[in-house]
């Protein structure tokens, strides 16, 4: 199921930070709260639990507050925000009354293990997929030389290197691209027009954003490999829920 931008139709999306107000539009979505409600009834406490490898948050507790408060007028729900891979996946083993939201690479790496099914997906400008790219600055650029300098990226090391790795198959080389970590992809790129790092990995709508923002600098930066496509962000539920909210659903049909 998609989920779209909803800001247009009269919803307050919490005022933070532009790179999580895909989290804001996903639990927007009325028919979570519906559907949800009966799958999780029952529990004292439905939990959201957010960690997002491709977000770089540096204020988790103003993070919480806004959703906390947010999700508060839909019933018993609570946010909460991880920083740390490792801490989010151990926690998250063995819940059944909760909601995951988190990259779609972080999901497609545990969804076995941790038996998930996905809910939701997010849409950010009419769209659901977002690509990758590996850009340098200077036409002249290559990989070659690039890999030896620092790759500027909003996403964690091991996503970003996981991508890397995927997008230049045979020529990455491990132990190159050392990465620089920013907030957001549009300062990726901001980095390799100040000189911070050699290359950025970043996405095509922030490359489409940079030609709004320093056009100069857009025209200056070349495109040295790309990405397959992969789903934004994903709300996913222990299979177990989505076994209780359709018997519930059957009962209910007859």
């Amino acid at each position: 199921m998609q989920v779209g931008n909803m800001r247009n139709k009269g919803h307050k999306i919490p005022k933070f930070r532009d790179t999580l107000r895909l989290i804001a539009v996903l639990l927007l979505f009325p028919m979570i709260f519906c559907v949800m409600s009966a799958a999780f009834a029952g529990a004292d406490k439905i939990t959201v639990y957010f960690y997002s490898c491709e977000a770089n948050i540096n204020n988790f507790k103003s993070l919480k507050m806004e959703f906390d408060s947010y999700l508060s007028k839909h019933g018993l729900y609570a946010f909460q925000p991880f920083s740390d891979r490792d801490a989010f996946e151990k926690h998250i083993r063995g819940k059944e009354d909760c909601l995951l939201l988190l990259s779609s690479w972080h999901y497609r790496n545990i969804h076995k293990p941790y038996s998930l099914k996905s809910a939701l997906v997010g849409v950010r400008n009419g769209k659901k997929c977002q690509k990758r790219l590996l850009v340098a600055r200077g036409k002249t650029a290559t990989i070659e030389s690039v890999k030896t300098g620092h790759v500027a990226s909003a996403s964690s090391t091991q996503h970003t290197t996981s991508l890397l790795r995927a997008m230049l198959k045979e020529k990455y080389v491990p132990g190159t691209f050392r990465v620089l970590t920013v907030p957001k992809d549009i300062d990726a790129l901001m980095s390799v027009g100040f000189g911070m790092s050699k290359s950025a990995l970043t996405t095509t709508s922030s490359l489409e954003e940079l030609s709004i923002l320093n056009p100069v600098l857009q025209k200056k930066m070349k495109i040295l490999a790309e990405g397959e496509e992969s789903l934004l962000l994903i709300l996913a539920v222990p299979e177990r829920i989505t076994e209780r909210e359709h018997y519930q659903f059957v009962n209910k049909k007859s």
